[in-house]
């Protein structure tokens, strides 16, 4: 009988204490970590959005090749996948694989002809995290220099 008393006094669990100290440690950890992991999620958009941006000029560069003039604004991106009206001679497209695609954010890619950045090509740009065109977080394809 005195071993069965013994055998009742040994720990099957837990304490409350010990389990708040657990959890406490585990949002510690989460504090330091899930800033690390966001921080490196917004520098991947950004890196898609610029390679992206560079994609486009490129294949801006060969339309330009083939026809001997950039689109117009009013012309924009689409002219990559489908020749606009007048179709200008010797397009040769789609030149873009993926038209009509969205920036990281969601927001459509913008382009501009004659550039306001660029001085002999066109502005081709994601309006950034903050999905409004014209501030600091724009990802284009001009030099770091300010806007005229």
């Amino acid at each position: 009988m005195i071993a069965r008393k013994k055998h009742r006094r040994t720990r099957a669990g837990f304490t409350l204490l010990e389990v708040l100290l657990v959890v406490a440690i585990l949002v510690a950890l989460a504090a330091f970590a899930v800033p690390s992991l966001l921080s490196t999620q917004e520098g991947s958009q950004r890196d898609i959005a610029r390679l992206t941006v560079n994609n486009l000029s490129s294949e801006m560069t060969r339309y330009k090749i083939d026809t001997g003039v950039f689109p117009t604004t009013e012309q924009g991106l689409a002219a990559l996948k489908d020749p606009p009206s007048p179709p200008p001679a010797n397009w040769r497209g789609p030149y873009d694989k993926n038209p009509g695609q969205l920036d990281p954010w969601g927001s459509p890619y913008s382009y501009q002809f004659p550039g306001t950045r660029n001085q002999k090509e066109p502005d081709i740009w994601s309006s950034g995290p903050d999905r409004q065109s014209g501030t600091q977080d724009d990802i284009g394809n001009w030099p770091d220099v300010p806007a005229r």
